[in-house]
């Protein structure tokens, strides 16, 4: 592994030359960890559970199919180890088709509206408590070549989250700050984080959650509690619920805390039960998991997957693929998502995505 990597003309040169790579910064530092490979040296699994038996940078789906495995980029590998004159395949301005985007989804504020509508007539009938509905955001006056400008722009912005820029040619290129941990483990301890619920930061004190927003993430925290109950995690310690600050957004967050013994050996296997958690999905997961897939009309892909570097021996930290963008030659797509419960009023819900997307837009426009 690599650290300080932020050089951005070096990015652009692994982009152009289809290497993969992953660039990141832990939450509460700025210092620049990286990991690159050979693309043949690249793994590539269907097997959440077989995760434990690598080293190297996860980037998974939100659901793992044929088109959408999950990639570890192996540790071992630093950017002195390629050479780029014989690995390099083609130039940026000349990209093939895969790096276009092609989709014809375009989200206005009406067509989320219904489908707000749509999931709360659903819930009349079901026994889904919550499922989560998103929507991406195209803009083509940006492309690829300045996202490393934006990972770095970031990095100084969301010091409390996980800022990272992933490539892999079948996989894009995906810049994010996400403030969700997934699964996180150190000296001895891990920990998971139920987070839902959103409202632009004022003041902590002027902060005042509804009954829809706390029932919201208890629903989260009973899913996490659920899994690990299954696990035979007893004991765990947990601090909250209480506001976190993401940004200019508030959620409300539960910590949970437990030893790392309890899923030695099993990681992958915890992680499969884990993701995707009512955050990104709903509840019953199954049945709000169709549901999503009949309404949203596009495909998430790795937006709400999860990824991070993972050595099981040492230190996991797994995120949530939140506030994330995708880049292409010819544009952007933002990503952003709510939870919707009974409760929820529609135009609220389109509101809290604008909000969500304004994270990565408003650095974009300092670009």
């Amino acid at each position: 592994m690599t650290k300080n990597i932020n050089n951005i003309e070096f990015v652009r040169k692994a982009i152009n030359c289809k290497i993969p790579f992953a660039i990141w910064s832990l939450p509460k530092t700025q210092n620049v960890e990286s990991v690159f490979c050979k693309p043949e040296n690249l793994i590539k699994t269907y097997s959440t559970k077989s995760i434990d038996s690598h080293k190297g940078f996860v980037f998974a789906p939100f659901q793992v199919c044929k088109h959408l495995p999950i990639y570890i980029i192996p540790l071992g590998e630093t950017n002195e180890d390629i050479d780029f004159d014989s690995d390099c395949q083609k130039k940026l301005n000349n990209i093939g088709e895969e790096d276009k985007f092609t989709s014809n989804i375009h989200f206005s504020k009406s067509e989320h509206i219904q489908q707000v509508n749509d999931f709360l007539e659903v819930f009349k009938n079901t026994e889904i408590k919550k499922a989560v509905l998103s929507r991406n955001k195209w803009l083509p006056e940006y492309s690829i070549d300045q996202m490393p400008d934006l990972f770095d722009a970031l990095n100084r912005t969301y010091s409390n989250a996980f800022v990272y820029q992933i490539y892999i040619p079948n996989a894009g290129y995906w810049v994010g700050a996400t403030p969700e941990i997934l699964l996180s483990t150190e000296n001895g301890t891990a920990s998971t984080v139920s987070l839902a619920g959103t409202k632009p930061y004022k003041t902590l004190s002027e902060i005042n959650w509804n009954h829809k927003e706390q029932v919201e993430q208890k629903l989260v925290t009973e899913h996490i509690r659920n899994v690990m109950s299954d696990f035979k995690i007893y004991g765990a310690h947990e601090i909250g619920p209480e506001t976190a600050k993401a940004g200019q957004l508030v959620h409300i967050k539960t910590i949970i805390e437990f030893e790392t013994e309890k899923v030695n050996n099993r990681v992958g296997q915890f992680v499969e039960k884990l993701h995707p958690t009512p955050a990104v999905c709903g509840l019953p997961v199954k049945d709000s998991l169709e549901l999503i897939m009949e309404t949203e009309g596009y495909d998430r892909e790795y937006y709400t997957g999860y990824l991070g570097p993972f050595d099981a021996d040492k230190k996991i930290d797994l995120f949530v693929n939140l506030r994330c963008l995708q880049a292409f030659d010819n544009g952007v797509a933002l990503y952003a998502g709510g939870g919707i419960t009974a409760e929820s009023d529609a135009e609220k819900e389109w509101e809290e995505t604008k909000l969500k997307i304004q994270t990565l837009e408003l650095i974009l426009e300092t670009l």
